[in-house]
């Protein structure tokens, strides 16, 4: 009877427990959902999808499904994930059509007008990343460098400088390869595939070289999981590594300010997928600030624990009458709480104290403040806190409209920026959650995933939910399977033609969740002569391309107790 009843309560609480009885839905992005402005130079602005203004473009701003990017005297770069990145030269718009999420793997953009970079090191399968023009649609086949030039006068150019892509108009579909480019206007091509020399011919090509030279750049040594690999560099060069047990290695960052702390330095900004998300100003902190917890300790000061799901935010909120405030989660799911140099991470008190170190509380006038650090209450001003209670879910408040001004971006630009009000109230009632004191925080299934399975970290369940959008439409030419698949495995390419012959007749056969392992990575040489083109065509043989083997080292993983 015993055995019985205890059996009924386990099942009640499996059920209560439940996102889908409880009402929380789990996120539908990924991590691969927001790319990330990687690099500015000059001036740019982001148009968001769900919204009419502008906003001018900073360093780690996500950019999301719908949104516009454009650039009047400067280039951007953008971080899309899988060591991807499209560039932005000068006066250039692309639209960001569509972003992987959990039900689609799909990247589709669209340049208005200017010239882009494409730099694919990593394609799960083909034609998962698309470009379109008002003249053709590129379907990328395999992982490359690619230019596309959208003129004034509504011509597409595209140069494969490494690749394979098929490029579809309204009178069908052609096949470009390594070293070929292929011109197009009012949807037609005005010219068959033919070769052109890989040297540098404009700025933009020595500004894309760059960047690709900075990206290839490797370090000595490896310490994040494989999902957090293109940020070493970035890491190394902002702070130092030390190992810590029972955590293994964490990154401690270099040159903060006593006062400083975890969400401080930054703002917050509205996605419509993510909800509230954290923009940090630090150049380092989309890795550590979406990924990951962080922790305190004496000696070291703040440190973070790399992680590998991306999030808007890893921080518990604080609702109060005139107020918000955030603290950061730790390893074990709690928030953060530092009083009188000591660090708990799993704090055992009926409230939070209002004088943790790791707390950062501002007027609910000030949510949408250009910096938190600046208007953050201090000192004397926490005494007037009273019983602070943390909560998983973020404010349930969106920004409301705002006026749209006009600010000069160079000599014949502008930009129409929205200046967006903080909002006053929340939007509907809501009733925070108190810290549970009994017993650590669960783990979700998924984060177990951390530090290469054995990384246990806090519940991913607990972050704020944000409802989807709908999938952009978007307006292009069909590809054509038998040009990407039949005709190409009939050509005889000597090079990686093993592996490629086995991916082509999976994908015949219908298995198109090709392994990892057996799609042939493409490699994009070092030297100034082959990261760079001249759009001259040449009559002679191909060139040879070498490709250069990828090592990947492994990380330090190993199980660890979760006592404090």
């Amino acid at each position: 009877m015993k055995k019985c009843a205890l059996i009924a309560a386990f099942l009640f609480l499996i059920l209560f427990l439940s996102p889908s009885v409880s009402g929380e839905e789990e996120p539908k992005y990924t991590n691969e959902s927001f790319g990330r402005l990687s690099y500015l130079s000059g001036s740019a602005y982001i148009q968001k999808g769900a919204e009419l203004g502008y906003q001018e473009a900073v360093i780690n701003i996500p950019i999301e499904e719908g949104d516009r990017l454009g650039t009047a005297d400067g280039r951007a770069e953008i971080y899309l994930g899988r060591k991807n990145y499209v560039r932005l030269d000068n006066n250039t718009k692309l639209d960001f059509l569509n972003l992987p999420t959990k039900n689609s793997e799909l990247t589709r953009l669209r340049v208005l007008a200017g010239n882009i970079y494409l730099s694919v090191n990593r394609l799960e399968k083909e034609k998962t990343i698309e470009v379109h023009t008002a003249d053709s649609s590129f379907y990328l086949l395999d992982e490359g460098l690619y230019r596309i030039d959208v003129s004034e006068k509504k011509k597409t150019a595209i140069f494969v400088f490494h690749g394979l892509v098929e490029a579809a108009g309204e009178e069908g579909s052609l096949l470009l390869k390594s070293e070929q480019s292929l011109e197009a206007a009012d949807g037609r091509f005005t010219s068959k595939p033919r070769r052109f020399f890989a040297v540098a011919e404009d700025a933009f090509d020595r500004w894309s070289e760059f960047r690709e030279s900075h990206i290839r750049a490797e370090v000595a040594k490896r310490y994040l999981p494989d999902e957090l690999e293109d940020f070493e560099n970035e890491l190394a060069e902002h702070g130092e590594w030390t190992y810590i047990a029972p955590y293994g290695w964490v990154w401690v960052p270099g040159g903060v300010d006593p006062d400083w702390r975890p969400y401080y330095n930054g703002r917050w900004i509205w996605l419509s997928l993510g909800g509230w998300t954290w923009l940090p100003y630090e150049p380092w902190g989309w890795a550590t600030f979406h990924y990951g917890r962080w922790h305190w300790g004496p000696g070291f000061g703040w440190y973070w624990i790399p992680g590998s799901i991306w999030s808007p935010a890893w921080v518990w909120w604080y609702w109060g009458y005139d107020y918000f405030g955030w603290a950061p989660l730790s390893w074990w799911g709690y928030p953060v709480v530092i009083l009188d140099g000591r660090f708990y991470g799993r704090y055992y008190g009926p409230y939070y104290p209002y004088n943790s170190r790791a707390l950062t509380v501002i007027h609910k006038n000030q949510l949408k403040a250009k910096n938190v650090s600046d208007v953050a209450l201090k000192g004397d001003s926490l005494k007037t806190l009273d019983k602070i209670s943390l909560s998983s879910q973020a404010p349930a408040i969106r920004p409301s409209a705002g006026k749209i001004t006009a600010q000069k971006l160079g000599e014949n630009k502008t930009l129409l920026k929205k200046d967006q009000e903080a909002p006053a109230a929340a939007e509907r009632s809501f009733q925070p959650r108190l810290i549970d004191t009994r017993q650590p925080a669960a783990s979700a299934p998924e984060e177990r995933r951390i530090r290469r399975k054995d990384f246990p970290q806090g519940s991913e369940a607990d972050m704020a939910k944000a409802p989807g959008v709908g999938r952009s439409q978007v307006s292009g030419y069909p590809p054509s399977p038998e040009i990407s698949v039949k005709r190409f495995s009939e050509r005889n390419i000597s090079s990686r033609s093993s592996t490629l012959r086995t991916r082509l007749y999976r994908y015949l056969q219908g298995d198109r969740s090709t392994s990892r392992s057996a799609s042939p990575r493409a490699s994009i040489s070092g030297s100034s002569s082959s990261a760079s083109r001249s759009r001259g065509s040449v009559s002679s043989a191909p060139r040879s391309s070498s490709s250069a083997a990828r090592s990947s080292s492994s990380g330090r993983s190993g199980k660890v107790s979760k006592k404090n």
